[in-house]
């Protein structure tokens, strides 16, 4: 798979750079005049060199005309030499005036300043990189062609959270490199402006299946069929785990009866119902016959309906309380595979101090927590592949195909012949997955900025490039504003 800058860039502009192509502005004719004499075709070009085709149609003729750029007269002309590089400038050309048109949009959102080439976020200093600055483009216009408001256009959302926890990282590179790194290495960014990796363990007790199980289908439900797991219980049947949605748990039954339904066949009542007159007496009160039945007991033939419950086997829980139970489940612990004294598990933040991590563009042999998406097989080795979320914040170590950290949250395992395909899967939308993470991130997150900073300037014999006190302020509140949004929808557990 091809995962270069250039053809991430493209990719992205391509809707852009039709726009230009089709923007119905006047454009300027890339020659100053054209002959067709005999065979030979002669194109004078705008700056008066001469180029020329031998064996020459009036098709050529004609498509020289209609040409409106140098590279599809050389596409014309075919001259081996030259049309490769024309065509690579003339689309580089085309590629700028789209991202000066993509950056007119970004400015008009009213999200963003322009200060010369550089793009920032209003209100915040650091400015972005510019491949993240294609990618916004990108989703601004497709939240503007789509009608949506920007705060409420998850794809941009994500992308602006996610500058926003890198900016309060205290290594620069983080804000500058990481994006590039994920993208080229095929890293998934969530909703909330995390990112989800993959890393190996090693399974410390027993069989872990029903870890497997609830890990996996619990996120499978939130980010492939985007269904609220709150509405599924778990069953165990002939051996195997399944889940059940609420609405088949019971199956409705109707049944037909002459059971009068006022008295339930008693052909009356007790009006003053059972009491105690005096300690020594009892009363049942007077009898009532029953006017429906006349005091038989009996009516015309009816339908009722009952709700039966389903036998799906073995009754194991809610599956949200299940996933959120996990960390308590004696077969839920794995390790590390170098140290073997990790405490792994499934919904459980894992984390080392920060001080004892050192910055490194190395893949391997640096301390920190390791994390990879296409090169799972060679890292941390273990038994098994975990799916993490890692906070830009904490990333400590950016390499070529590997990274490292000081913290990240294990949310499911996956088998591991399938654990990259499952991050390339676009049926598995990872903007679902990180809800009750990020209300936990976000608690006195200005004071964990501060102690982190604090930390890293602390290793170090020089001052480390820090950003201002009004933007952490900033940034923080920014990333508070998803706290509401999210608190009524997630269940937290201690």
């Amino acid at each position: 798979m091809d995962h270069s800058i250039e053809k991430v860039i493209e990719k992205k502009l391509d809707k852009l750079v039709e726009e230009v192509d089709n923007d119905g502005s006047p454009q300027t004719k890339p020659y100053n005049s054209i002959k067709l004499v005999n065979d030979v075709l002669t194109i004078v070009l705008s700056d008066d060199s001469i180029i020329s085709k031998v064996n020459a149609t009036e098709d050529d003729y004609h498509a020289a005309e209609s040409a409106t750029t140098i590279g599809e007269l050389y596409v014309i002309v075919s001259d081996p030499n030259v049309v490769s590089e024309i065509a690579e400038k003339d689309r580089s050309e085309r590629r700028i005036k789209a991202l000066k048109k993509g950056l007119v949009s970004l400015e008009e959102s009213g999200e963003f300043v322009l200060d010369g080439d550089s793009v920032y976020f209003k209100g915040i200093s650091r400015s972005l990189p510019q491949l993240l600055v294609e990618e916004l483009i990108n989703e601004v216009s497709r939240a503007e062609a789509l009608g949506i408001p920007l705060n409420d256009y998850d794809g941009y959302q994500s992308l602006k959270r996610f500058f926003m926890w890198c900016a309060l990282n205290p290594r620069a590179e983080v804000a500058h490199e990481l994006y590039r790194f994920l993208k080229e290495n095929s890293f998934r960014i969530t909703k909330q402006g995390f990112f989800v990796a993959l890393r190996n363990v090693v399974t410390l007790h027993g069989s872990p299946e029903l870890v497997h199980f609830i890990s996996n289908t619990y996120n499978k439900v939130k980010a492939v069929w985007k269904k609220s797991p709150d509405d599924y219980t778990v069953f165990l049947q002939d051996g195997e785990y399944k889940i059940v949605h609420t609405d088949r748990l019971y199956n409705e039954e109707t049944h037909t009866t002459t059971v009068c339904p006022d008295c339930n066949g008693e052909g009356g009542y007790y009006d003053d119902g059972d009491c105690y007159e005096d300690e020594d007496e009892w009363n049942e009160g007077h009898w009532v016959e029953c006017d429906t039945c006349d005091g038989t007991g009996e009516v015309e033939p009816y339908e009722y309906t009952t709700s039966v419950k389903v036998d799906h086997g073995e009754e194991i829980g809610k599956l949200t309380a299940l996933y959120l139970d996990l960390p308590n489940r004696h077969e839920n612990r794995f390790t590390d595979d170098w140290t073997k004294t990790f405490d792994i598990r499934i919904g459980k933040v894992v984390n080392m101090p920060q001080e004892d991590c050192n910055w490194s563009t190395q893949d391997c042999a640096a301390a920190g927590l390791h994390f990879t998406s296409d090169q799972i097989h060679y890292v941390g080795c273990g038994d098994q592949s975990v799916l993490v979320l890692i906070n830009p914040m904490k990333v400590v170590g950016i390499g070529a195909h590997k990274g490292r950290c000081y913290e990240y949250l294990p949310i499911m395992t996956v088998p591991r012949e399938e654990a990259t395909e499952i991050l390339h899967d676009n049926q598995f939308d990872t903007l679902q997955l990180d809800e009750v993470y990020a209300v936990r991130e976000l608690d006195d997150l200005q004071a964990k900025v501060k102690e982190g900073f604090a930390k890293e300037s602390n290793k170090y014999e020089f001052s480390l490039p820090n950003i201002s006190s009004i933007d952490v302020r900033n940034i923080v509140g920014s990333l508070e504003e998803m706290k509401a949004e999210i608190t009524a929808r997630v269940r937290m557990v201690d």
